[in-house]
């Protein structure tokens, strides 16, 4: 049997890089993809802290991109040879809500990485993966020369939930508030300015992302030093921001948020939640006329478009990469994670 190296979650906090069984394609819908570069997501610390249960031994990560290897015989979109990107989140395409274009409500929902509860389906922090429903999951990436490999890598999670999460309130000449300067937050501050904000303002207590945000023409908010709601009343003639972005997913972070926007404003949460209920100071948000979208990301309505600003040279979430490991040393690099050492992380499986 042949096997391969692959990133394997033992328990909560133990991850081991392992020789595994390589996997090879069940369903005609599928292909076999030769990982060339993954990355360590926010969302992969929830099963590593035991914040989300889910077996044993389970292969983690659902960033990547990679050359398909292998097309079963109902793929028609790539072909062997093709690198392309996956979206973290695979749908079905036919159920109620992928036909009403919400795949990220798919009633069949699966995730890379994350166990039997989203499908069991096998991560991407591995030498090979299997991509079901290839022809809606993955995006041929274009020729070289038209943005970098891990801005590529990108479109399949981070870039594509920030830029929904912007996208769907915004308008021109907006003020954008991003509760939240991780990978997410920085990738929603970065959408902002291609979507039309005339001011982002960014929220968090950690300096060295405060940076970053700045770096890309947003206003640092440090929450140890300034009342964010007065940072944001001062900046937009005290009605508060037209749109803000839980990019944190903790009931502290979405206090804030609700603390940020204005009357007729929206919040929009990409941060996970696994609480079974939070405490919201709901009669102000009523009175307030606040509207409230959240839910797994919409990953694969965009991809194409952010694809295309990456190759315009309009959005390059690369900037935002501060370790690039061997993805043998994946067992440091999700210490350094959990830790706060490192804003984000991609693996070489090849290195």
């Amino acid at each position: 049997m042949a096997t391969m190296k692959a990133v394997v979650l033992r328990k909560p906090y133990e991850v081991e890089v392992m020789e595994v069984p390589k996997p090879e394609i069940t369903d005609p819908g599928s292909v076999l993809m030769r990982v060339d570069l993954t990355a360590i997501c926010g969302t992969d610390l929830h099963p590593f802290e035991g914040r989300v249960a889910i077996e044993d031994d389970v292969i983690l990560g659902h960033e990547f991109i990679g050359t398909i290897e292998a097309v079963g015989s109902a793929v028609s979109l790539v072909s062997e040879g093709d690198r392309a990107v996956a979206s973290c989140v695979v749908s079905c395409g036919h159920c109620y809500n992928c036909r009403r274009n919400r795949p990220g409500q798919c009633m069949g929902t699966m995730i890379f990485g994350l166990g039997v509860t989203f499908g069991g389906l096998s991560g991407g922090q591995a030498e090979y993966v299997i991509v079901p429903n290839a022809d809606r999951t993955l995006r041929r990436l274009p020729e070289e020369g038209q943005g970098n490999d891990e801005d590529k890598l990108f479109v399949g999670d981070i870039m594509a939930t920030g830029y929904e999460a912007v996208r769907k309130f915004i308008q021109p000449g907006d003020t954008v508030a991003v509760v939240g300067a991780g990978p997410v937050g920085l990738c929603a501050a970065m959408a902002a300015g291609v979507l039309g904000a005339s001011q982002t303002i960014v929220v968090d207590k950690v300096a060295a992302r405060l940076k970053e945000a700045e770096s890309i023409g947003a206003i640092p908010v440090d929450a140890d030093e300034t009342d964010p709601a007065d940072a944001v009343q001062d900046l937009t003639d005290w009605r508060g921001a037209d749109v803000v972005i839980d990019a944190v997913g903790h009931p502290s972070a979405l206090l804030s948020a609700c603390s940020l926007v204005r009357s007729g404003g929206a919040i929009s949460i990409p941060g996970v939640y696994t609480e079974d209920s939070i405490d919201l100071p709901f009669g102000d948000l009523y009175l307030k006329g606040v509207t409230i979208g959240q839910g797994v990301a919409n990953i694969t309505n965009f991809m194409d478009e952010t694809l295309a600003l990456i190759a315009a040279g309009k959005l390059d979430p690369s900037r935002f990469v501060s370790h690039r490991m061997p993805m043998s040393e994946a067992t440091e690099a999700y210490r350094m994670f959990h830790d706060h050492e490192a804003t984000k992380i991609v693996l070489d499986p090849a290195r």
